[in-house]
């Protein structure tokens, strides 16, 4: 197994993850993780930095969609190569479709 193929040790919910960073033309540069990577005082596995660096990104895109802050979620986070998961609110992130749904549902509405 290589550690530094990051495709192979991403989850396959990976790509539809990077589906919803390129709605808002935003990505994860190589030179973060390695940047990451070269902190790192272990063994660094690229794909769960580049996985966390991307749901990272995710969350912040969905607080600014929502108009809520990470503390007003309920958050399952984990990243783990193939095992990675991101749920916001019992939502299972799976899919572009998944969290177009889960920003609508918990969209703050102002009214005038």
């Amino acid at each position: 197994m290589s550690f530094f193929n990051i495709p192979l040790n991403c989850s396959r919910k990976c790509e539809a993850w990077e589906d919803i960073l390129s709605h808002y033309n935003d990505w994860v540069a190589d030179d973060e993780v390695w940047e990451i990577a070269r902190q790192s005082e272990e063994l660094p596995i690229l794909g769960n930095i580049y996985q966390r660096l991307v749901l990272d990104r995710i969350l912040s895109h969905f607080c600014e969609e929502t108009g809520k802050d990470e503390s007003d979620l309920t958050l399952f986070y984990y990243v783990n190569s193939i095992d990675t998961h991101l749920v916001i609110n019992e939502w299972d992130i799976c899919t572009e479709e998944d969290y177009w749904g889960c920003v609508e549902k918990y969209r703050i509405t102002y009214t005038q």
